[in-house]
């Protein structure tokens, strides 16, 4: 009898009310097959991880789940662990001064010696074959793809990689990383990375030399139609059904976003008293009371959530205009002053870089100071700013293509459209002060 958090909400399980979008899952399962590297993106809560174990089994592949502390090699250290790969580190070199990559580290492999004919298929050493066969030690750089890639074929790895949180990364170790998957792609290692942001081609900025060798693959958007397949589904598997009224509620104030609805559906049905599966004769919710308190609740945990965040990201990095003998420009301040009296309605589809400048010379204090350099400056390292403020997943991203800022924290809507903005600006700490 299934429980409630198995059915709907938000959780690292996929739940019972997971569907199959053709053109979504369609996509991603036929990509499977390329032998390219699978970038999975999206803002945050909205199926990633549901999309790929759903395809991937995660207990039957190699997972790394990376955090802003995570090193190329920290990662490659987990992959070669995970297929019994054991490890010793004998060194480390010099760090470059230009960048924060490591330039090598020396290290052993300790893995066991196949004979012709004696590989095993399974991409895996089990504890059966450690007792019957010899082990060979080989040395290695564990900074570099290539050596990687020749000790996981040395077992016959078969299985495929997944990354979590590509974001967490910061820029310079995206970079890095996105220059070895094409020595990966090529020796056959192949990689499903998933990660927030919503431009394509995110990985071929950093490397153009992936281009044919990356599939991306867009978890948005969702439309009504899926949300109430969604709904319907989870409610076959409580035994209940809910009214129009409450449905059509919890889809307008969902945003696009299948995580908010998840929450919301998760949220009214334990106010309710559906913890489990309904027994007897289906019920029927249409309670307003209890989707009040749903809706509540979400935008209580949402807009403390956000406005932190805000907080942080207008606290940002000290710039200055035309020489250094001026006070800093306190733009990420004004940004978020920006995204407050924009609100809902303009940050949905996207905030234009022409608005932005617009909107920060309307209500700067210098305004004749802010150059077009520096809006660009400001834009151009907002994902570096939001990870240096520990912003994870990060509220927005800016596509330098499209010249827009775009809100990739699914979340961050429903704060936008249920919140006072106006109340939250007034009493938006000013760096002025």
């Amino acid at each position: 009898m299934p429980e409630l958090n198995e059915v709907f909400g938000v959780s690292p399980n996929q739940v019972l009310s997971y569907i199959e979008r053709d053109k979504i899952d369609k996509k991603f399962n036929s990509s499977l097959g390329t032998g390219n590297h699978i970038v999975v993106y999206g803002a945050s809560k909205q199926g990633k991880t549901a999309l790929v174990s759903r395809y991937l089994p995660y207990n039957e592949n190699i997972v790394v789940r990376l955090t802003p502390n995570t090193n190329i090699y920290d990662i490659y250290s987990s992959i070669l662990r995970q297929v019994g790969i054991e490890i010793e580190v004998s060194s480390e070199t010099e760090n470059s001064a230009a960048t924060s990559a490591t330039l090598g580290i020396k290290a052993k492999a300790k893995i066991l010696f196949f004979g012709e004919g004696e590989a095993n298929a399974s991409g895996t050493l089990s504890s059966g074959d450690k007792q019957a066969r010899s082990y060979q030690t080989i040395p290695f750089n564990l900074s570099v793809a290539q050596d990687v890639s020749e000790l996981l074929h040395k077992v016959c790895f078969n299985k495929k990689i997944i990354l979590e949180n590509f974001h967490y990364l910061d820029e310079e170790k995206q970079r890095e990383l996105s220059f070895d998957l094409r020595t990966f792609q090529e020796t056959g290692i192949l990689f499903v990375i998933l990660g927030v942001w919503r431009k394509k081609d995110k990985l071929r900025i950093y490397c153009p030399d992936l281009t044919d060798r990356v599939d991306d693959v867009p978890v948005e958007p969702w439309g009504e139609e899926d949300f109430r397949k969604v709904i319907a589904k989870g409610s076959v598997e409580l035994n209940i059904s809910l009214s129009e009224n409450i449905i059509v509620r919890f889809i307008e104030n969902s945003f696009g976003s299948i995580g908010v609805l998840q929450e919301l559906l998760r949220v009214y049905c334990s106010v309710a008293d559906v913890n489990q599966t309904h027994l007897g004769d289906c019920r029927h919710l249409a309670d307003d009371s209890c989707a009040d308190s749903a809706l509540d609740e979400k935008c209580n945990e949402y807009r403390e959530t956000h406005q932190q965040a805000l907080e942080l990201l207008a606290s940002g990095n000290v710039t200055h205009s035309k020489g250094k003998e001026k006070a800093p420009l306190h733009l990420p301040y004004y940004l978020v002053r920006v995204i407050a009296k924009k609100g809902y309605d303009g940050v949905f589809k996207g905030l234009s870089r022409a608005d932005i400048t617009e909107g920060i010379k309307a209500i700067h204090h210098r305004p004749v100071d802010v150059r077009p350099s520096d809006i660009s400056n400001l834009l151009h390292n907002i994902s570096g700013l939001q990870f240096k403020k520990k912003l994870n997943p990060p509220l927005v991203d800016y596509d330098q293509g499209k010249r827009q800022l775009f809100a990739i924290d699914s979340t961050f809507f429903y704060f936008l459209k249920n919140s006072d903005l106006g109340q939250f600006e007034e009493e938006l700490p000013s760096p002025l002060e």
